[in-house]
């Protein structure tokens, strides 16, 4: 019998949803009116959503005190701005990293006039602490695949994001055997430590070093992320 680590599977159309005029909203974790018992959150990682915006509207966002949150364009690009006078557009392939050490109002907007635009938003409870607000943007490169690329490191989290051919397998090993690991398929699917995930499926691993998948498709992309246990 193959064994299997502690895990839970966070599959897509369990998601919370919720839309507007404006915008769709999956959310994988507890957020707004969506509550569950099951969604709460993993570790650090308070927040995932999908959000799809439509052409030319905008949506604002409020961010709690001692946060980091992460924005990563699947489809199109945004325009970032908040009220401490960060502004930036983002695109596919790019990330954007906001500490909020104080509570922030965020806006995120698509110029474009006749397509919808996708991103994922990840928000992490930091550490209480002498924080300033900070806003940096980063470009990374996925054209070498079958690997996994450092796509960010804030409070001992890290991020890592790579695109697979089919067959194809990976590893990664955590930096410190406390924490735990998210993993997020954004694109075709995966074997995860013997579990199907498809597209949009999350699953919170704990109590492990290492974990191994596999690709079923072409062109699938995985989210890595090594998240710490303790919230507090």
């Amino acid at each position: 019998m193959i064994a299997q680590i502690p895990a839970q599977i966070y599959k897509s159309d369990s998601r919370g949803f919720s839309n507007s005029e404006k915008h769709n909203c999956f959310s994988t974790f507890n957020f707004e009116h969506y509550q569950d018992l099951s969604r709460k959150a993993f570790g650090t990682l308070n927040v995932l959503n999908e959000v799809i915006l439509a052409p030319q509207q905008s949506i604002i966002r409020f961010i709690n005190s001692n946060t980091n949150v992460i924005i990563l364009p699947l489809f199109g690009g945004i325009e970032y701005k908040d009220n401490i006078g960060n502004e930036e557009f983002l695109h596919v392939e790019q990330i954007g990293i906001l500490a909020a050490g104080e509570e922030l109002t965020v806006e995120i907007f698509n110029p474009y006039e006749k397509e919808n635009v996708g991103y994922l938003e990840f928000e992490f409870q930091m550490e209480k602490q002498d924080l300033k607000n900070d806003f940096q943007h980063y470009k990374f490169d996925l054209s070498s695949h079958n690997k996994l690329h450092s796509l960010f490191e804030i409070e001992n989290t890290f991020g890592f994001i790579g695109i697979y051919d089919g067959r194809k397998e990976g590893t990664f090993t955590l930096k410190n055997n406390n924490n735990g690991v998210f993993v997020f398929v954004i694109n075709g699917a995966f074997e995860i430590e013997n579990r199907l995930l498809e597209a949009k499926d999350g699953l919170a691993i704990s109590k492990t070093e290492t974990i191994e998948w596999e690709s079923l498709s072409q062109n699938t992309m995985l989210l890595v992320i090594e998240i710490p246990l303790n919230s507090n």
